[in-house]
């Protein structure tokens, strides 16, 4: 499934490659860090219930990506990577980005931090080459451009999953791993919004709503232990930018 090239697709061979380069990064830091869990004896599989979730979300979340790549809603990705002719069909091509998401928004053994933020770097700069795509084709440029800045802010915002060992380890575990997952699901349908190339608003008051109640859940239950400084500071500029754009770009009656 393809559709022909025009003005508003002009980058779609180094969107492709960019959205390649994440899947690759990604799967291989995740992969490289589950196969060292299971070759080192000192390190249990499921040596804790957060282990045993981390390592079996992660595995879940690889072998759904690469499901997702094999069905024939992607082949058009991989023609598109060589053909400028093509572009992918980017509704499936988002949240097939978004299910290895999943698994990168756990933190296990042998995590390598620094890939991990090349590969979302990647899957951000192809954002930002869709978005000058659509400028093209739209009038309202700042919204486009303001809405963009906020999902990016908003995806630094969800805290990765850690494990805890404190008095409430158990309800942030719980918690920890359902926000983790809705903020995914949210951040991927508003970034195939952006792909897609759908003219609709980013700054959703239920992403707002859940971002704030489910950050803020997360962050007071490992408070005492440790706070995530990154996540915390992302979200706290994610919450200015969505008050801020609404009262700019709010509809006109």
């Amino acid at each position: 499934m393809a559709t022909p090239q025009n003005k508003s697709h002009r980058f779609s061979v180094p969107i492709s490659w960019l959205i390649l380069l994440y899947f690759i990064i990604l799967f291989a830091e995740r992969a490289q860090s589950i196969v060292r869990i299971i070759a080192d004896d000192s390190v249990k599989f499921f040596a804790t219930g957060y282990d045993g979730y981390v390592n079996i979300l992660t595995i879940v979340s690889m072998l759904l990506t690469i499901l997702l790549l094999t069905t024939r809603y992607n082949r058009s990705f991989f023609k598109s990577l060589t053909d400028p002719e093509t572009v992918p069909v980017y509704l499936v091509l988002s949240f097939t980005a978004g299910t290895l998401l999943l698994g990168g928004m756990v933190h296990t053994e042998f995590t390598i931090a620094p890939m991990q933020f090349g590969a979302y770097g990647a899957l951000i700069v192809a954002m930002i080459l869709r978005t000058v795509e659509l400028c093209g084709e739209r009038e309202e440029k700042a919204r486009l451009w303001y809405g963009l800045l906020f999902l990016i802010t908003f995806s630094m915002a969800i805290p990765v999953m850690y494990h805890s060992y404190g008095s409430t380890a158990t309800v942030y575990h719980i918690f920890a791993a359902i926000t983790a997952i809705v903020l995914v699901i949210e951040f991927t349908m508003l970034m195939s919004v952006i792909f897609t190339g759908e003219d609709a608003d980013l700054l959703q008051y239920k992403t707002f709503i859940l971002m704030v109640v489910l950050d803020t859940l997360v962050f007071a239950l490992r408070w005492n232990e440790e706070v995530n400084t990154f996540a915390l500071i992302f979200a706290i500029a994610a919450a200015v930018l969505f008050v801020i754009g609404k009262l700019i770009f709010r509809e006109k009656k």
